[in-house]
């Protein structure tokens, strides 16, 4: 073995986003002092910080409604290893026992299955017999088109989140 850090586990386009749900355990955060509760909440806080300062990673938290979760976290990154080590933190950040993990996904932001290649744009284009093939305004056209479509691969793939104060489960299949 050897002493060479860890290379980052970065997918070839996109991010990897963990999506972290967790109960809180009442009980066990009553027993901690009010001064013990302030310091937990103060590394929590400062933990989010030092998350969302960390490059090309968003860490968006909501309180849950639904009774399977009180809290979630979602985070997105580049770097797998990055997301796993922010996970573990988060998950003690309030002291031992108090976020009990209930359920958690990785996923990926990806590029959509339905976006068309440049010669079905150009195809499209065309049938629409705004503009002829071949001239200028054609090739304008296109151009807005190629940028329109760069932009929305983008923020696919790269995608700049909003705070949202709440989240919910609910049953999906793809079947």
């Amino acid at each position: 073995m050897t002493d060479k850090a860890i290379e980052p586990l970065v997918p070839k386009e996109g991010l990897h986003v963990l999506h972290l749900f967790y109960k809180i355990e009442h009980g066990q955060w009553q027993l901690a002092t009010a001064e013990e509760q302030r310091q937990a909440m103060t590394r929590l806080s400062q933990l989010v910080g030092e998350i969302r300062a960390t490059p090309s990673t968003q860490l968006l938290i909501f309180s849950m409604v639904s009774p399977k979760a009180d809290i979630g976290f979602m985070l997105l990154t580049p770097d797998l290893h990055a997301a796993n080590r922010f996970e573990k933190r988060l998950t003690l950040s309030l002291g031992p026992d108090v976020l009990t993990p209930v359920y958690s996904y990785l996923s990926l932001t990806e590029q959509s299955e339905y976006t068309s290649s440049d010669e079905e744009l150009a195809a499209n284009l065309a049938a629409e017999g705004a503009v002829k093939p071949g001239t200028p305004e054609f090739d304008a056209k296109m151009d807005e088109i190629r940028a329109r479509m760069a932009k929305y691969k983008k923020d696919k793939l790269y995608p700049n989140l909003p705070d949202w104060p709440v989240f919910c489960f609910y049953p999906m299949s793809k079947r």
